[in-house]
């Protein structure tokens, strides 16, 4: 299988930043609801994530889309059920949203989109284990033993603490740090 063969089978992300007007959010809100129901009934949908604005300068929400495959999320992108959501953005939207594809964690690395070449599946992999091993090892027991002991909360807690953390601190760190290895 060549590696383009190998994308349009691997799991894709797509993230989509929409800039919302201000007093807009609940509409917003709404309306990712509905359109992360209407994903369900398309083959191959794995999961949204809604990360909400981290800070008072801009009111962008990212969503996080991800399928199984790319030809199924092209499916789902050229369908008339989410054009029709999508026609809907216009009504609490500052402009129109901005699109990204990646396959994997590759939008926590640097691409070709900013002008350098990704690096290769193999780093990627290191600098994700190494970003992963303290948070992994200190989170979970810190919220086992200070907020609950129900395995499941305490999974779902520490998720919601480790993914931001992932996303928005210690990935653009190591990436920062790993430039010279990662190129």
């Amino acid at each position: 299988m060549t590696p383009k063969e190998r994308q349009k089978t691997e799991p894709v992300t797509t993230m989509v930043q929409h800039e919302i007007i201000e007093g807009q959010e609940a509409k917003f809100e709404n309306w990712s609801e509905r359109i992360q129901a209407a994903c369900t009934e398309f083959k191959g949908y794995l999961g949204t994530e809604v990360i909400k604005p981290v800070s008072s300068t801009t009111n962008q929400y990212i969503s996080i889309f991800r399928f199984d495959s790319f030809d199924n999320l092209e499916i789902w992108m050229a369908s008339d059920t989410r054009d029709k959501l999508i026609k809907e953005i216009k009504a609490f939207s500052k402009r129109s949203p901005e699109y990204g594809q990646y396959h994997s964690l590759e939008f926590m690395f640097p691409s070709e989109t900013q002008g350098q070449k990704p690096p290769s599946r193999e780093k990627m992999a290191v600098v994700t284990y190494l970003g992963l091993v303290p948070p992994v090892f200190f989170i979970p027991p810190l919220i086992s033993r200070y907020i609950t002991e129900d395995p499941f909360v305490g999974t779902l807690a520490s998720l919601g603490i480790i993914t931001p953390m992932m996303v928005y601190l210690i990935m653009p760190l190591l990436t920062k740090i790993a430039a010279p290895w990662l190129r």
